[in-house]
């Protein structure tokens, strides 16, 4: 009587155990849903703490905000928002934006449409006829893996919206529905220009697969598509661009290791194919945009080849550039390829026998990549610094709220998508580079009534992007062997500076500027010290605050101004050291006297007599070259002042 009671009681268990279709899409909505949530208050998070570090969402914007009122001239990267890249399915939000004209409004369309990759990859596993619990298991690992969580976290670009949209491109073909093929066909198309190139491989290799399939079905599914990707790719390429663009964002570039002009680029793939194997090879070896999109999906689409082919018009292009991001996953560049992996994965899955096996395997994968190399790695990180990231913020967004609404701007990266909604923004990172956008063309950017400059900003002071460098020599076109010079980074940011008078506040990293005279004259005791070449620290005050220090600097400059010290405050207590960087020193004065105030503030809970301050001044234009940035290196250290104690109205630096 119990054997029978225990057959039916383990055979319920196996059938709770086994999802049910409606279990299974029930489950797979609310994981969209939690995707969905949880990357928009992450990527809010980090908007809120001026943690983007791209102008890409400022561009975006700036661009929308324009055209509500009737323009389309983006002051951000001297273009309009088709002369950058061909990009109008960002125009579809233009309701939503004249609703909300908010930057996070991008974000969270953009999260909504990847959240949908599971469902749609259900839908498509289904129809392969992929057993219930692999094909959940498989439409999981379409968010689970790597790539997907970075291009959904990596601020906003339309780019991104290729992965949902090549999913439904697939469904549409597999389900034979046309509008959708259409639908999704269009939007894609209005995504980037790259993909027109993508979608015309696509049509080339579905046209020599379905070639039995009849004339009807190779004209509706294959050669119309062919013809208005190929009509569109060549209508934005040869006549749109270089319309709008003029130079202004040259891509030609990333791609002048190979050659000096397009027709050199391709006569050297056949004449010096060894010059195009040995940057795809740098690009494959040096990146992880090949092995990060392969291996959680465990090579699985090395079965069904056909996916991988598809991925080449787009991938190599990327491999072949100079650019490192264009090699990542941790940028958006991954999206394209999500999807057409996806597919291969999904197929290789469904001819093999134990196809749940090899989707939990698939499943882990992902698991364990995420956890190796993923973006949620950095969401801890966040979570762990969220105290810091408070703290920093304070001074920032104050300085921030001090920007007149109609004021023109220059800033630094992380704070353009907050400045976006004006007529007139410009990115700090051009007067640093003193070049257009990917370009040798020397670009000047127009004097604004307000410049922000965050010296903590290493996304705008960047080395490794050739935006902050020292003074070099270049050859202002590819194709000549003229040679200019360049002048350093700081000597840039001096040059634009000193065209007006300002009134400076300085907190912490951070320095807003805003056209007028100012009043930092402070009666002092003169008492000269050299501090570095040129330079001389003529007075100084000091007053020490409950949880900040105020600063009085008499500066006296000799000669040209070549050479730009840098300060850095350092306060040593008894369990942590602090590093405050008040930048260049009077980096906007012409005269030979000047006069610089500045508030370095510290974290609730620290006594500020129990630290030793010292002001370490150093040459960071050099230094950050060289990777040899103070306080732990000091090979391009000028000076050291040590600070007294406390003492009422301030201290006396020591010799």
């Amino acid at each position: 009587m119990q054997e029978p009671r225990r057959i039916a009681g383990a055979a319920a268990k196996d059938e709770d155990a086994r999802l049910t279709p409606q279990r299974a899409t029930r489950l797979l909505r609310l994981a969209s849903v939690l995707f969905a949530v949880c990357v928009f208050a992450v990527s809010w998070w980090r908007w809120w703490t001026f943690a983007y570090t791209t102008f890409d969402l400022a561009f975006y914007v700036q661009s929308l905000w324009l055209a509500l009122r009737g323009e389309w001239m983006v002051s951000l990267l001297n273009v309009p928002m088709l002369g950058n890249h061909a990009e109008p399915i960002v125009f579809l939000a233009l309701p939503l934006f004249a609703i909300w004209s908010h930057p996070m409004l991008f974000v969270a369309l953009q999260s909504a449409a990847i959240a949908t990759l599971p469902l749609t990859a259900w839908r498509i596993a289904r129809k392969l006829e992929i057993e219930t619990n692999a094909a959940f298991l498989l439409a999981l690992a379409a968010v689970l893996t790597p790539a997907t969580g970075f291009v959904a976290l990596h601020e906003f670009h339309p780019e991104a919206l290729a992965a949902p949209l090549l999913l439904l491109l697939i469904e549409a073909r597999i389900t034979q529905r046309r509008l959708q093929f259409w639908l999704s066909f269009l939007a894609l198309l209005a995504c980037k220009e790259n993909l027109a190139l993508l979608l015309t491989g696509w049509c080339l290799v579905h046209g020599v697969i379905d070639r039995q399939r009849g004339r009807r079905w190779q004209i509706q599914w294959n050669v119309a598509p062919l013809a208005v990707a190929a009509a569109w790719f060549g209508l934005y390429a040869f006549l749109i661009s270089p319309a709008l663009n003029k130079g202004n964002v040259d891509y030609l570039e990333l791609y002048s290791h190979l050659g000096r002009s397009p027709r050199e680029i391709v006569q050297n793939f056949f004449h010096q194919p060894q010059v195009a194997l040995q940057a795809m090879r740098n690009a494959v070896t040096h990146g992880n945009l090949v092995w990060a999109l392969l291996v959680p999906f465990l090579a699985l689409p090395l079965w069904k080849p056909r996916w991988l082919l598809l991925t080449t018009p787009v991938l190599i292009p990327h491999l072949l550039s100079w650019r490192v991001s264009e090699w990542s996953i941790e940028a958006h560049y991954g999206a394209p390829f999500i999807p057409l992996l996806w597919m291969g994965t999904a197929m290789a899955v469904a001819s093999f026998r134990f196809q749940t096996r090899w989707a939990c395997a698939v499943f882990t994968a992902c698991l364990i990549t995420q956890a190796a190399i993923g973006p949620v790695r950095g969401c801890v990180d966040d979570l762990f610094a969220a105290r810091e990231r408070l703290w920093e913020r304070r001074a920032k967004a104050e300085l921030l709220s001090m920007v007149p609404r109609d004021a023109s701007v220059t800033a630094g990266l992380p704070y353009l998508s907050h400045l976006a909604t004006r007529r007139e923004l410009f990115s700090l990172h051009h007067v640093l580079k003193g070049l257009k956008t990917l370009s040798r063309k020397e670009y000047r950017v127009p004097l604004s009534d307000v410049v922000l400059v965050d010296y903590d900003d290493t996304a705008t002071f960047n080395v490794p992007a050739g935006y902050y460098h020292p003074l070099m020599r270049y050859h202002p076109e590819i194709a000549t062997n003229d040679v200019r010079i360049l002048p350093s980074s700081d000597r840039l940011l001096h040059d634009y500076l000193r065209q007006g008078p300002w009134k400076v506040r300085a907190i912490d990293s951070v320095r807003l500027y805003v056209r007028g005279e100012d009043n930092a004259e402070f009666e002092f005791e003169p008492s000269p010290l050299p501090v570095a070449p040129g330079l001389e620290l003529l007075g100084f005050e000091e007053v020490r605050g409950d949880q900040s220090i105020d600063f009085r600097f008499a500066w006296r400059f000799s000669g040209e101004r070549d050479r730009f010290p840098w300060l850095i405050l350092v306060a040593r207590g008894n369990e942590r050291e602090f590093v405050h960087r008040m930048g260049a020193c009077a980096i906007a004065a012409a005269d030979a006297t000047a006069f610089e105030q500045w508030t370095a503030h510290f974290p609730p809970g620290q006594p500020l007599d129990q630290l030793r301050l010292s002001l370490l001044f150093y040459e960071h234009n050099v230094a950050a070259w060289q990777n040899a940035l103070p306080p732990a290196d000091r090979r391009y250290a000028f000076r050291e002042i040590m600070l007294g104690p406390a003492a009422g109205q301030g201290g006396s630096p020591s010799r």
